[in-house]
């Protein structure tokens, strides 16, 4: 059955807030653009049908169309806007009426956006928007200031009670002589501590997120897969996103480009490690993250600015070098030249058959060279090009 979109929206500058889940002034589905029923729209966010007929009864989400027998059918748009109130739950701690609040505002912000920029809007018109655009942020701070006022006022309680407790503590051992020696030796009786729980842990927590996806990742999932307790886990990482950020950070870091001044030799190094850490089970983890960043763009982001980035940079400052030694082209295309060696490797990984991709896992070094002297030798002016 076809889906049919909603009517028509009023003018953005004249609508009020909204508690339909979305702005009047949204864009309706294309007739090409792939409509999701609910259980497939769920799957995608990560979130149980259950969840997405709550938010709508809430008044969070409108699905953007239905079937004439009333199936509730989902954009891209629509998973994008509960990605959003995932984010303000795990970000802020916001309950839900509180992101009703939230998202009515981001929402009126849009229509005040969109009218603003309007050819037909005047001057007076304008002023008046930029008036209620700066209302509508003052409400909006006093909602995420309430809730930070609530979280310092918890805090200030928890550490009143944690200084009269290490009071008391204090009272009760005063006067022991050996109390600092029985502390001593009760600590060195205890329980050792392992050295390769955290390793062993960051490479679980890859595992589970390159099988499971987001929706499946946990500290229980995690610490079950490890063969530990969860207790650790928590003394160790804040969040579940701080977790997934260390283990994919760890296994970067095995990856590092050097910079001895051979240019072959670096890349074919480079590239070598690349092969090996993302022919494993923990390296489809990156690719994970990179197709799910519709889901939680919030860790997406993260992992770019302090993972991903961080690290094409450092490779970039390589090629860079190059560059001034004359080792490559001063024309060199070096963003170019560093997809073409990702984009080989990625393609190895998505697209070659098991038996295919065993031997370049094996081999890793050969296959690396080919994959440098293809993309070297594809550079302008090949008569510089480095031997």
């Amino acid at each position: 059955m076809t889906a049919q979109p909603g009517k028509g929206s009023p003018d953005p500058a004249a609508a009020p807030f909204r508690t339909g889940g979305r702005p009047a002034s949204r864009r309706q589905p294309g007739s090409h653009e792939q409509l999701l029923a609910i259980g497939a729209a769920a799957a995608r966010a990560g979130v149980t049908e259950r969840a997405l007929r709550y938010y709508q009864q809430l008044g969070l989400l409108t699905p953007c169309a239905s079937t004439p027998g009333g199936m509730r059918r989902y954009s891209e748009e629509d998973l994008a806007r509960v990605a959003r109130i995932r984010q303000l739950q795990d970000l802020l701690g916001l309950n839900l009426d509180e992101i009703a609040v939230v998202l009515r505002s981001e929402d009126r912000m849009t229509q005040i956006r969109h009218a603003y920029h309007r050819e037909q809007t005047t001057d007076a018109e304008r002023e008046e928007l930029a008036a209620e655009s700066h209302r509508v942020q003052q409400e909006l701070r006093a909602t995420v200031q309430a809730k930070r006022q609530a979280i310092d006022s918890f805090l200030a309680d928890l550490d009143a009670r944690t200084a009269r407790a290490r009071h008391l503590v204090g009272q009760m051992t005063a006067g022991r002589p050996d109390a600092g020696a029985h502390d001593e030796r009760r600590t060195r009786s205890g329980r050792p501590r392992d050295p390769d729980l955290e390793p062993r842990v960051l490479a679980a927590a890859l595992r589970v997120y390159a099988e499971a996806g987001w929706s499946g990742f946990s500290f229980e999932a995690v610490a079950r897969r490890a063969g530990v307790g969860k207790a650790p886990l928590y003394l160790r990482w804040q969040s579940k996103e701080d977790l997934l950020l260390a283990a994919l950070s760890a296994h970067t870091s095995t990856m590092p480009i050097q910079d001895s001044g051979s240019l072959r030799d670096d890349l074919t190094e480079y590239a070598r490690r690349l092969l090996q850490g993302k022919s494993t089970p923990e390296g489809w983890a990156f690719l994970r993250i990179y197709l799910e960043a519709s889901v939680n763009p919030a860790l997406h982001a993260r992992f770019s600015g302090e993972i991903a980035n961080p690290h094409i940079d450092g490779a970039r400052a390589v090629l860079h070098r190059a560059i001034e030694r004359g080792d490559l082209p001063a024309e060199t295309p070096v963003d170019l030249l560093l997809d073409t060696l990702y984009g080989a490797i990625i393609s190895w990984m998505t697209r070659s058959p098991g038996d295919q991709r065993a031997g370049p896992a094996d081999d890793p070094g050969r296959y690396a060279g080919r994959i440098v002297d293809f993309v070297l030798g594809r550079l302008p002016s090949p008569e510089h090009r480095p031997i």
